[in-house]
C-alpha cells in the first residue's frame, strides 16, 4: 500500500494515481490530512509544497487541481526522476502523465492536417523525443521504483492485431458501371496487370485481391484480441466500399463476426457528425443483429472532445483510434487500455481507449520505409510495450494482406508483429 498526500482531492489526481497504481495491480490510499499522513509508516508520496522527511516529495503545478483547460508555458525539464514537463516553470511528473494521457494539448487551438487531424510530428512527445516510448508508463514506473514498494507492478503483455475494412472487395460486387470505369482508368494509365486481374476476378478465375478474410480468420484463431472494423459509409470521395446493404458483403461480415469482434469503422466526416455516426452504426448492427460496442475512425479523424462524446452517446465501450497516421508511437503515452478523461466535463468517462502503436500505411506510405526497415521499427515498438506492459495493438487492412503491388515483401512485417 502506498499513501498519497495532497492538499485537496481532485478528479484529475485520482485518475492519474489510478493509472500509476491500480492499473498495475498496486494499491494506494489518498489523504488530505497532514497529521495522519505523517504518522503513517511505509511507502508515501507527498504531492504538495510541504516537506515530509520520510516520503517522496513532488511539488505540484496547478494543472491537476483545475477544472478547465488553459494555456501553459510548456518546457522539458530534468528532475532526479528523469525528464518531465514543466508547467509555467514548475516541473511536475504527475501532471506530465495526466497531460499526455488526457491529450491536453489537443484541446488547444493547434495546426491540423488537410483531413483535420492532429499530427504526430507536431505533438509535444515528438518534439521532446518521447513519441517512440510509452512515456506515461515510463514515468509511472520511475515513481514506483523510487517508492521501493514490496509489490511488483503487473506488466502483462498482449498482442492485438486489428483490421480496417475500407473496401470489402476490389472488383467483386461493384457492378458494370464501376468496373467499366475502373477498367478504362487502368487502361488509360497503362496498368495492364490490374486489367487482367480485374477480368480474371469478374470471370471467377481468381479470388478478389481484397478477399483476404481467410487469412484474417487464421490470425483471429491464434490471437484472441483480434478486432475488425467495417465501413458502412455511403459511396464518396473517401469511401469506395459496397453499398451497406449488399448481401454478399453482409455474409462476409457475419462470417468474420464468428471469428473475432466486429466494430464500426465510422466514415470520413463522422468525427464531428453525430447523426452520420449513428446511421452507420445502426447499419452494422442490422447486419450483425447485435449491438456494436467497438469502433475506430476512418482516416483516424479525431477531434477532442467531440468525437469521443459522440461515441459515449452511442454506447461505444472501446475505441481503437488513439494513434497517429503520420507517425508510429504512443500518442497517449501508454499501450494500456485506459479510460478516456473528458476535459470538457472534467471527469473520467466510461469509454475505454485502446491505443495502437502503428498502422501499415504509416510505415509504407507516410514514412516510405522498406519492409526491412519496417521490421526494425516494429521490433522497437514491441520491445517498448513488453518492457512496461500493455497491448501491442496495430492496424492492417484487408487490401494490404494480399501483399501485392506496393505491398510486395511486407508479409514479413506482419509476421514480425505477430511474434510473441
Amino acid at each position: 500500500m502506498t499513501y498519497v498526500f495532497s492538499e485537496q482531492p481532485s478528479p484529475r489526481l485520482s485518475y492519474t494515481l489510478d493509472f500509476i497504481f491500480s492499473a498495475r495491480g498496486l494499491t494506494y490510499q489518498s489523504t488530505s490530512d497532514w497529521e495522519t499522513f505523517e504518522a503513517i509508516k511505509g511507502p508515501k508520496l507527498n504531492y504538495s509544497e510541504r516537506e515530509a522527511s520520510d516520503a517522496l516529495n513532488l511539488t505540484p503545478s496547478a494543472l491537476l487541481f483545475e477544472n478547465d483547460v488553459r494555456n501553459y508555458a510548456i518546457d522539458q525539464f530534468e528532475i532526479d526522476l528523469g525528464e518531465v514537463i514543466s508547467f509555467d516553470g514548475v516541473p511536475d511528473m504527475l501532471a506530465s502523465m495526466f497531460f499526455v494521457l488526457s491529450r491536453y494539448e489537443e484541446y488547444w487551438a493547434t495546426e491540423r492536417d488537410r483531413h483535420d487531424r492532429f499530427e504526430g510530428i507536431k505533438s509535444l512527445q515528438s518534439v521532446f523525443g518521447w513519441l517512440h516510448i510509452p512515456i506515461a508508463d515510463h514515468w509511472a514506473e520511475a515513481l514506483i521504483e523510487r517508492l521501493c514498494l514490496a509489490e511488483q507492478p503487473q506488466r502483462d503483455f498482449l498482442i492485438a492485431p486489428t483490421f480496417d475494412i475500407d473496401a470489402t472487395f476490389a472488383y467483386r460486387e461493384k457492378g458494370l458501371v464501376r468496373n467499366g470505369l475502373g477498367l478504362m482508368k487502368d487502361l488509360l494509365f497503362g496498368r495492364f496487370k490490374r486489367v487482367s486481374e480485374r477480368i480474371a476476378v469478374l470471370f471467377r478465375q481468381r479470388r478478389d485481391p481484397f478477399d483476404t478474410f481467410d487469412r484474417m480468420a487464421e490470425i483471429a484463431a491464434a490471437y484472441a484480441n483480434t478486432q475488425c472494423f467495417w465501413s458502412m459509409s455511403d459511396y464518396g470521395t473517401y469511401h469506395k466500399n459496397l453499398p451497406y446493404d449488399n448481401g454478399v458483403q453482409a455474409e462476409e461480415i457475419r462470417k468474420m463476426s464468428q471469428q473475432c469482434a466486429v466494430g464500426i469503422h465510422p466514415g470520413y466526416g463522422t468525427y464531428t457528425n453525430p447523426s452520420l455516426l449513428h446511421r452507420e452504426k445502426l447499419r452494422l448492427e442490422a447486419v450483425l443483429e447485435s449491438r456494436v460496442s467497438t469502433s475506430r475512425q476512418h482516416f483516424l479523424q479525431l477531434k477532442l472532445p467531440h468525437t469521443y462524446e459522440q461515441l459515449c452517446r452511442e454506447n461505444i465501450l472501446v475505441d481503437y483510434s488513439m494513434g497517429y497516421a503520420d507517425q508510429p508511437g504512443f500518442r497517449m503515452g501508454t499501450a494500456r487500455r485506459t479510460p478516456w478523461y473528458n476535459l470538457r466535463t472534467n471527469e473520467e468517462s466510461a469509454l475505454q481507449l485502446q491505443p495502437f502503436c502503428y498502422m501499415d500505411g504509416t510505415l509504407n506510405e507516410y514514412m516510405g520505409l522498406t519492409p526491412e526497415q519496417a521490421q526494425t521499427e516494429v521490433q522497437a515498438l514491441k520491445a517498448a510495450v513488453q518492457r512496461y506492459g500493455g497491448t501491442f495493438c496495430f492496424i492492417w487492412h484487408n487490401e494490404t494482406l494480399g501483399f501485392q503491388y506496393r505491398w510486395q515483401g511486407w508479409e514479413k512485417v506482419l509476421l514480425e508483429s505477430l511474434k510473441p
